[in-house]
């Protein structure tokens, strides 16, 4: 398969799709799909006004957003087996099984240059999501709130018992995915009623086991609220999910997602299904792209 590499003039030649937001699963190294997906708006040259993201979701966003194409792609290509990108090593030194210095600094710094100016005249609004272990609440941050360090990013990606709690201000945030694994309660709040969703499981998928409490309250102890959401978290995903599919069935919705059940978990570190399940998003991105436009000129 052949892909286009180019970068697009926001003023001249994109197509902004208005009135469309864009919504985010998250998924660990499943957001190789996703990220693949952004390939294929990449190609199609659609910008969205409003994205809103959780996790891998939200960190893989960037990249469509600073129009680089294939970085992430190259990222998996030359990096993903480095024990700097995600090891046990990591997790005993920094108690972060990824390696969050080297993903969102050393990468983007110096590697593998990311397009910070770009980024930052996207022509839409990014919202990150992340949770606050104090309340179990969400807290969102904007493309606006980060500076080259991509500190939301980090938080928001944070898994629990993976990654340390991260102070931002007064917050002290883990996952945004704890409290919105699929956050278009968000995109509703904005005033937006049209959405195109990339999730990152195949269709049927529903999620079954909470963690177990002794854990949680092992190694979270000074936060019962935590406790609390992630006891929800099963039908937190799933009441999401069948809402998504309902403004789908509504024709509100476009939904992205495998086509096939995924044997890639959520820490797989394998690189040849990592790039297969990329390039099945993009596959799956070009298909959904005819949806999209009746979807925009509704």
């Amino acid at each position: 398969m052949v892909y286009n590499i180019y970068i697009i003039d926001y003023e001249v030649s994109c197509m902004i799709v208005s009135g469309i937001s864009l919504v985010l699963e998250g998924g660990g190294m499943r957001g190789m799909f996703s990220a693949g997906v952004f390939e294929a708006f990449m190609q199609k040259e659609l910008i969205f006004p409003h994205i809103v993201g959780v996790s891998a979701g939200a960190c893989n966003i960037v990249s469509y957003m600073s129009q680089q194409p294939l970085r992430t792609r190259r990222v998996i290509q030359n990096f993903v087996g480095d024990k700097r990108y995600c090891s046990l090593s990591n997790w005993l030194r920094t108690r972060s099984l990824f390696g969050f210095d080297f993903i969102l600094k050393e990468l983007p710094q110096n590697l593998l240059p990311f397009d910070y100016e770009a980024f930052r005249k996207y022509p839409g609004q990014l919202y990150v999501g992340t949770t606050d272990v104090i309340t179990g609440k969400p807290v969102w941050y904007t493309q606006g709130d980060m500076d080259k360090d991509f500190l939301p990013l980090r938080a928001s990606a944070s898994l629990p018992f993976f990654a340390p709690v991260v102070t931002i201000g007064g917050h002290k945030l883990l996952d945004g995915a704890i409290v919105e694994p699929i956050p278009i309660s968000k995109s509703i709040a904005d005033g937006y009623q049209k959405f195109v969703i990339v999730l990152t499981r195949n269709a049927g998928y529903r999620k079954k086991h909470p963690v177990p409490q002794y854990l949680l309250r092992l190694v979270y102890k000074h936060y019962p609220k935590l406790w609390e959401t992630m006891a929800r978290r099963p039908d937190l995903y799933n009441d999401q999910l069948a809402f998504a599919e309902q403004l789908e069935q509504d024709g509100k919705a476009v939904i992205i997602r495998p086509t096939v059940p995924l044997k890639i978990g959520r820490l797989d570190q394998k690189p040849q299904q990592l790039l297969k399940l990329h390039d099945h998003g993009i596959e799956c991105g070009l298909a959904k792209f005819h949806e999209i436009m009746q979807l925009y000129r509704k």
